[in-house]
C-alpha cells in the first residue's frame, strides 16, 4: 500500500473536477446593440423637457444614474407607458453580426458570456429576450430597474464605487469581471484559458486593463475604447492581445482565425481529462513508497 495514494487521489479528484473554458464578456450600448439604449428611451420626451436645466445639471454633475432616474419620472409624468418603452427597446438595430457572432459562440463554441453595461436591467432583457438570446448569457451585470405598480421605470446603481477613477461611481467593469471569474473559479471550479472582452467606450478600459497576457480587448473601430488604447498602450501597459473591430462578422472572423481558437477548451470532467490530472498528481506526489 502507497503512503502518498490518498494524497494523490485526493489532488486528483479535486482537479478532475475542473472546468477549462473561453469566457466572452460584452458591453451592451453601441456594441451589441448599434444605438444608446438610455439616450433612445430618453428622446420619448418632448424635446424642451430634454434640453431642461434640470436633466442638464445632472449630466454636468456626472450623475448619469441620477438623469436617467429624472428621465424616467419625466417620462411617466409625459405618460409614456411601460409598453411603448419596451417596444422602443426592441426595435433597436443589433451592430450588425453580433446577434449571429453571440449564437454562434454559444451553440457552436460553447462559451461562457456574460453582459457587463451601464444601462439597465430591463432594457438589455428586453432586447436580448426579443432577439431570443436570453439562453446564451450566463449573467447580465447592470443597474437593476423594474417597473413600479404606477408603471414608472426605477432604477437603482449597480454598486457604489470610489476606488477607480477609470469607471462611473455606480459602476466598474473591471471589478465585475475581475469577481465574476473569481466566483466561476472558487464556487464552480470553472478557469477561463482565455477571456474575450468587447466593447466600446471609456468605461470599457477599466477591464481590459485586468486582463491576462492570453486574453484578448475586442475594441470597437473608430470609437472612444480604441482611441485611447491605441493613444495610450504603453502608458497603460495593456497586457492583453488587441483586436480592433468594424461588426460582429469582422470580429467573429478575427475570433475564428486565432491560434487559440483551433484547439477546444481541455474539458477536465471527461475520461481524458480526470487521466491527465490523475497523472499529473501522481508526478507532483513523486514516487510511491512500498511498504512490506
Amino acid at each position: 500500500m502507497s503512503s502518498t495514494a490518498p494524497a494523490t487521489e485526493a489532488m486528483a479528484c479535486r482537479l478532475g473536477k475542473q472546468q477549462r473554458r473561453r469566457l466572452a464578456a460584452f458591453d451592451f450600448d453601441h456594441t451589441i446593440v448599434a444605438q444608446n439604449t438610455d439616450t433612445v428611451v430618453r428622446d420619448l420626451l418632448p424635446p424642451e423637457v430634454v434640453s431642461s436645466r434640470t436633466l442638464n445639471e445632472l449630466v454636468e454633475n456626472d450623475c448619469w444614474t441620477e438623469y436617467m432616474s429624472e428621465v424616467f419620472r419625466l417620462l411617466h409624468v409625459q405618460q409614456v407607458t411601460e409598453a411603448r418603452i419596451r417596444d422602443t427597446i426592441r426595435v433597436i438595430p443589433e451592430v450588425p453580426g453580433f446577434v449571429r457572432l453571440i449564437k454562434h459562440l454559444h451553440k457552436k463554441l460553447n462559451f461562457d458570456m456574460i453582459i457587463i453595461s451601464d444601462s439597465n436591467s430591463v432594457f438589455i432583457e428586453e432586447w436580448v429576450k426579443a432577439y431570443n438570446m436570453a439562453d446564451c448569457f450566463v449573467a447580465i451585470f447592470t443597474n437593476p430597474a423594474e417597473f413600479d405598480s404606477n408603471g414608472q421605470l426605477q432604477v437603482r446603481p449597480h454598486h457604489q464605487q470610489s476606488e477607480c477613477k477609470l469607471s462611473a461611481s455606480n459602476l466598474c467593469k473591471g471589478r465585475v469581471l475581475e469577481h465574476f471569474v473569481i466566483e466561476q473559479d472558487l464556487r464552480r471550479s470553472i478557469r477561463y484559458d482565455h477571456v474575450f472582452y468587447v466593447g466600446d467606450g471609456n468605461n470599457d478600459i477599466c477591464p481590459v486593463l485586468r486582463q491576462r497576457a492570453c486574453d484578448f480587448a475586442c475594441a470597437r473601430q473608430g470609437f472612444a475604447m480604441e482611441k485611447h488604447l491605441i493613444r495610450n498602450r504603453n502608458k497603460l501597459k495593456l497586457r492583453a492581445q488587441l483586436l480592433v473591430w468594424k461588426s460582429g462578422f469582422d470580429l467573429m472572423e478575427q475570433m475564428l482565425a486565432l491560434p487559440q481558437m483551433q484547439v477546444p477548451p481541455v474539458d477536465l470532467q471527461t475520461a481524458e481529462g480526470h487521466a491527465e490530472m490523475a497523472r499529473r498528481a501522481s508526478a507532483v506526489a513523486g514516487p510511491s513508497k512500498q511498504t512490506n
